[in-house]
């Protein structure tokens, strides 16, 4: 299960380019696509600990949006954990996390955009080791691929650094790879 996410995750970001044009439809998001959109997107936290093997709960985000110009959008995101996972005996539970982020965005063809996001998140985790219960906040960041569909939807895959922290005097940090789906509207 830990290299199936990563796997799935590149498939899908190298396939998507090659079928959205193979499929004929009309993909195209002008440059006055601006609006309001929501999003749902599905990822693996990376929980990386000093002295600890890379923990990795999955995670869902809702994702509330506006893009303000072709170039220039606003997202909030709120979220979970999809369950506990555990790495030789330690394990976390993401129990909600949240973001604010100003996003960029370079379209490089008609169906098909990078970008990238800063902003602020917190994160609310539960172990089991160390200081059980941790609330994390701060400057956040990351990059993605957005891939156009008809209809106002869009496919997206993403890395985004949240949080770091210390756990009684082992700094950690948190990353997150994810896919996902947006709709304007």
């Amino acid at each position: 299960m830990k290299k199936l996410f990563p796997r799935l995750l590149s498939a899908v970001a190298l396939s998507l380019p090659a079928l959205c044009l193979a499929s004929g439809g009309d993909y195209r998001h002008d440059e006055y696509d601006a609006g309001p959109y929501v999003g749902l997107n599905l990822g693996q936290l990376r929980y990386n600990e000093e002295s600890l093997e890379t923990i990795t709960p999955t995670a869902a985000t809702v994702i509330l949006g506006a893009r303000l110009s072709p170039n220039i959008a606003i997202e909030g995101r709120v979220g979970g954990g999809l369950g506990r996972t555990d790495v030789n005996s330690y394990g976390v539970d993401v129990r909600s996390l949240y973001a604010g982020y100003i996003k960029g965005i370079v379209p490089l063809t008609p169906v098909f955009s990078i970008y990238g996001l800063g902003g602020v998140a917190g994160v609310k985790l539960k172990r089991d080791f160390g200081q059980e219960d941790a609330r994390e906040s701060g400057f956040s960041y990351g990059v993605g691929m957005e891939f156009g569909l008809p209809r106002g939807a869009s496919l997206n895959v993403e890395y985004t650094r949240l949080v770091t922290g210390n756990n009684q005097g082992y700094d950690y940090n948190l990353e997150m790879a994810s896919v996902g789906v947006a709709w304007r509207f």
